[in-house]
């Protein structure tokens, strides 16, 4: 059995090196889901709708700091962006060898004025990838996280026969407009019934009654008759423990086709709140006007489009629970976003400077390495550029010297004869040889 083929398993990477640490991750994503599943059940209230909503707050609160990073990382790119642009004017058209480690040199010796790396923004957003896939794998099998929703579903596999009513579920699905569900499934493991056993289309059985909506729940005991009172006790907790706001998270949008109906809020309200969080995410770190015309701009203004709109077909795509997880974290990042925005608002752009630098000074004692301040980087860059200078002198003392043994020697082998004729020619010959008898006979 390939494992991480199965939906609904949790070893879900081929990687060796990605493995074990994409496996931690969900496993400990899933067991906070599992708590806070068990937590609303103690409470009388298990709902998976409130289970995604306070899952995601959780997980927003433990990016915080990566978020708060990447934020910083924004401002001070921000203030280095004069710096910046006046070192690429300098060597822009430049391609040798020289001009550009020279490049290289003065922006890492900037990066490091303003206690930074060229990596900085890069790495809170590649801490967070990781977790954002394991989110969406999570919401989209609880059943295979929270242990008490996956024993009303099994209830059900168990008195339909499990792994050997794959067939009649495979002909229902197909029949009730559940290919894209199937296909994920890779038919309930029929594509190549080689690959699994009975335990692993068994899971596959779990996974697909887990995303049938109540009108498919009461056409299934017309396939399985003699299993309808479970299946019927499985559907009424199903009911239960999905429905959210009147709308059952188990049903997709794009379940009722393109006629309106009241799903639709879901793909609507992800639209507008990643629109927002987008936007006001851009606010701090959109840059200034007079760089209207620079493609990091451009991107940005894209992006508030795109994203948007990925958000709406997403969600008009998949079952309403994932709808349900992708507004939450977008309500819950503009959040976020606007304590971002009023706590960097009170910082000036000097203090955000010698923060950096005081924390990379930390790093640097750590390391055995001197302290750098504004004054020390400017004077290496003084250095940098006095050496530079130094270079170009000499080049250009050396092709004036190269310059004028040329032309001694043009004139020597062209004297008593007009330059370029014939004669110039012939008598540059007499010469040369004259010249070289002299030698051998030395």
């Amino acid at each position: 059995m390939i494992q991480n083929l199965i939906i609904l398993t949790k070893n879900t990477s081929n990687l060796p090196l990605f493995g074990p640490i994409w496996n931690l991750i969900v496993s400990a994503l899933g067991w906070i889901m599992n708590w806070i599943y068990l937590f609303l059940d103690g409470i009388g209230i298990p709902n998976i709708g409130l289970a995604i909503i306070l899952f995601t707050l959780v997980t927003r609160i433990l990016l915080f700091p990566t978020s708060l990073k990447q934020q910083k990382s924004s401002r001070m790119m921000q203030i280095m962006q004069p710096e910046i642009r006046a070192v690429q004017e300098k060597y822009k058209n430049k391609t040798d060898n020289a001009s550009m480690m020279a490049q290289q040199t003065e922006m890492k010796a900037i990066y490091e004025k303003y206690g930074t790396s060229m990596t900085a923004g890069c790495l809170p957003l590649f801490l967070q990838m990781p977790i954002i896939f394991a989110l969406y794998r999570i919401i989209m099998n609880i059943p295979a996280y929270v242990p008490s929703v996956k024993a009303v579903y099994e209830s059900v596999s168990t008195a339909i026969g499990g792994s050997s009513a794959a067939q009649s579920l495979l002909d229902f699905g197909k029949a009730n407009g559940m290919e894209s569900i199937l296909k994920t499934l890779h038919n309930l493991g029929l594509d190549d019934p080689s690959k699994y056993n009975a335990d692993a289309v068994h899971n596959f059985v779990i996974d697909f009654l887990y995303k049938l909506n109540p009108a498919q729940w009461a056409k299934l005991p017309e396939i399985f008759p003699s299993a309808t009172q479970v299946i019927q006790q499985a559907a009424a907790k199903s009911t239960e423990i999905n429905s959210f706001l009147g709308l059952n998270l188990s049903t997709a949008p794009s379940a009722y086709g393109f006629t309106p109906n009241i799903y639709w809020l879901i793909p609507i309200l992800a639209g507008l709140s990643q629109w927002a969080s987008t936007l006001l995410m851009q606010k701090q770190t959109m840059p200034t006007a007079t760089e209207e015309g620079d493609q990091s701009q451009q991107m940005m203004k894209s992006m508030n489009v795109m994203m948007p709109l990925m958000s709406v077909w997403f969600c008009f795509s998949f079952a309403s629970g994932i709808g349900l997880y992708w507004i939450a974290s977008s309500v819950f990042m503009l959040l976020q976003q606007l304590i971002l925005n009023w706590y960097f608002g009170k910082k000036t752009n000097e203090e955000l400077l010698q923060d950096a630098m005081a924390k990379a000074n930390e790093k640097r004692a750590k390391k055995g390495l001197p302290p750098i301040d504004e004054k020390t980087v400017e004077n290496r860059l003084k250095l940098m550029q006095a050496k530079e200078d130094s270079e170009e002198k000499n080049r250009m003392e050396k092709i004036a010297k190269q310059n004028l043994k040329t032309k001694e020697s043009t004139d020597y082998y062209n004297q008593n004869a007009k330059e370029g004729s014939l004669a110039s020619k012939a008598n540059m010959v007499q010469l040369y040889n004259e010249k070289h008898e002299k030698k051998e006979k030395k």
